[in-house]
């Protein structure tokens, strides 16, 4: 089985998570600074912002202690709702400069649940089968995401805040804020991302998501997977969630689908990659039957689900 740890130093997450105009978030190496403000000179620019200053405030990451440092006196810089100059910054809180509200996280700060088995220090091991997903997931030569389900576990939730890698929930607007705790969320994993490995150690055999594969842009790929969040029921004609991202719903639903509706859940994607009632890794494709990426308590196709 292999180990599974950070192997190198932790980074801080700044988050913004309400503006006028919605900015991703910016990631601090350890020695690192970040100046937030409303012009170009800042590193984490919020332009539609105007009750910011150019410059408002700094936040310092050392490797142990994080703070925030007032640049200006305009609105002030708030820590948590308190007014502060300067402030030592905590896992979870949260900063409010101009009109604009700042989370911050640190990569990796929350363990995981005592129920889980998993004590999230760096000296947990992939049982052989997680080794195995790991491996087939890791050998992907196109571009790699996954959705995780929060409905879940909160777990998904503050594993995803606590990584510098690109997300986003797949659902929009005021309701999509409302429903953020029960979203879906597609999550950008660059080769070597730490947060491959981290939901595979939790996530993998629970059926937290599915992984796909796709050479398309971010946006481009989140704007495909949002047209596969409703379809319509052939015999009621009633619109109903389609709960895609569930690796199960998903195995077996896609065989059941004729090519035509397989190229139209695909589109630019290459593949799904999920997890087999036994923990195997399942690709799927538009015109291809289910593969076996790994055999681990391998069974036979067609008692898996997967027949044509």
């Amino acid at each position: 089985m292999t180990e599974a740890g950070w192997g190198g130093p932790r980074r801080v997450i700044v988050e913004v998570r309400w503006a006028k105009v919605p900015v991703r978030k910016a990631v601090i190496e350890a020695g690192g600074k970040l100046r937030v403000g409303q012009s170009e000179r800042a590193d984490l620019v919020v332009p539609a912002d105007r009750t910011m200053s150019a410059l408002h405030c700094e936040i310092g990451w050392d490797g142990e202690r994080c703070s925030v440092v007032a640049r200006s006196s305009q609105g002030g810089t708030f820590l948590n709702g308190e007014r502060v100059e300067q402030g030592e910054l905590k896992n979870g809180d949260w900063i409010r400069v101009g009109g604009t509200v700042l989370s911050v996280y640190f990569e990796g700060a929350t363990p995981p649940r005592a129920e889980s088995g998993i004590r999230g220090d760096g000296t947990d091991r992939f049982t052989p089968v997680q080794a195995d997903a790991l491996a087939a997931l890791q050998a992907e030569p196109g571009g790699l995401f996954a959705v995780l389900d929060a409905t879940r576990t909160l777990r998904v939730i503050e594993v995803l805040r606590e990584s510098v890698e690109e997300y986003r929930s797949l659902y929009e607007g005021i309701q999509g804020e409302a429903l953020a705790m029960q979203a879906p969320y597609l999550v950008r994993l660059p080769r070597g991302a730490r947060l491959l490995e981290q939901t595979v150690l939790e996530g993998w055999g629970k059926g937290w998501g599915v992984y796909l594969t796709s050479r398309r842009p971010f946006d481009e790929v989140r704007t495909q997977l949002r047209r596969l969040l409703m379809v319509r029921n052939d015999q009621s004609g009633r619109q109903m969630y389609f709960r895609f991202y569930d690796p199960q719903m998903l195995r077996l639903f896609l065989p059941t689908c004729a090519l035509r509706q397989r190229e139209q859940i695909f589109g630019e994607i290459e593949g799904f990659l999920v997890e087999g009632r036994d923990g195997e890794v399942v690709r799927l494709k538009a015109r291809e039957a289910p593969a076996l990426l790994t055999r681990a308590l391998v069974r036979e196709p067609e008692d898996m689900g997967l027949d044509e």
